[in-house]
């Protein structure tokens, strides 16, 4: 973990609010794995005091790529930052989801949640077949599908809950089908809660390793403020960004 003064290179805007940030950022394009996320904070502006969490699409040195929603005032501020502004990164954070050298690897990606799952795709996609479910309620939704597409996968599904791209539906309403097809043996997720819940059912009766990446408010990113404890399935709280943010599925107390 390090704070570094990021350099803002390219700010895209996708649409929908969705937003891609290319910054020069060396410390966190070198050490960075697939599942970490960076804090973020507007240079030089103290408004507002804490920094956002924002996953890592993608890492390449000197360069990391963040890709995020505009859905508070924090993200609101950051997409009106341009080439040249700088910002403050502290990172990589948190920990990392696995390599699994020659296994099979679903990863399953709802909407925003692509971010972990593309970062692992693209650096380990050339070791081992992946499979690759994304989805969201929209086209809308899956503004990064023309990148998902240069991605070396085995396979690739894409669903819509309206239709407008892919198979209609939930991810979830094709998930087993692909289990069964597939054959993974592991399975790598993140997405909006209800969506992880639906997963952690449906995978609990196949005999894969089932890792997912939580999303959580945060206020240092490091574990000191305890801002993004979340209940385990055994009655004690995990703190997303410390001990996360990817965690065995089995062991998060999923809603009902």
């Amino acid at each position: 973990m390090q704070d570094e003064r990021g350099l803002i290179e390219e700010a895209r805007s996708l649409g929908s609010g969705y937003q891609l940030l290319k910054i020069a950022a060396p410390h966190a394009a070198k050490t960075a794995k697939p599942g970490q996320f960076v804090m973020v904070r507007i240079l030089p502006a103290l408004d507002p005091l804490l920094r956002r969490p924002l996953g890592i699409l993608d890492a390449r040195p000197p360069y990391i790529w963040l890709y995020y929603q505009v859905l508070g005032n924090g993200t609101r501020l950051l997409a009106g930052q341009r080439p040249g502004d700088s910002l403050d990164i502290l990172g990589p954070l948190g920990n990392t989801f696995p390599e699994l050298p020659g296994q099979r690897v679903l990863l399953i990606a709802g909407g925003r949640g692509i971010v972990p799952l593309f970062h692992y795709a693209r650096a380990y996609g050339e070791r081992r077949p992946l499979l690759m479910l994304y989805g969201g309620r929209s086209k809308a939704d899956q503004q990064l599908l023309d990148r998902v597409l240069s991605l070396r996968l085995e396979r690739l599904f894409i669903f819509s809950e309206d239709g407008s791209i892919g198979q209609q539906g939930r991810l979830s309403d094709g998930l087993e089908k692909i289990l069964r097809d597939e054959r993974p043996d592991a399975t790598y997720s993140c997405g909006p809660e209800a969506m992880l819940a639906a997963l952690a059912k449906l995978l609990k009766p196949f005999p894969t390793r089932d890792l997912v990446s939580l999303e959580a408010r945060m206020g240092c990113g490091f574990g000191a403020c305890q801002g993004c404890a979340i209940l385990a399935a055994n009655g004690t709280y995990r703190r997303v960004c410390d001990e996360g943010p990817v965690f065995p599925m089995e062991e998060i107390q999923w809603p009902t």
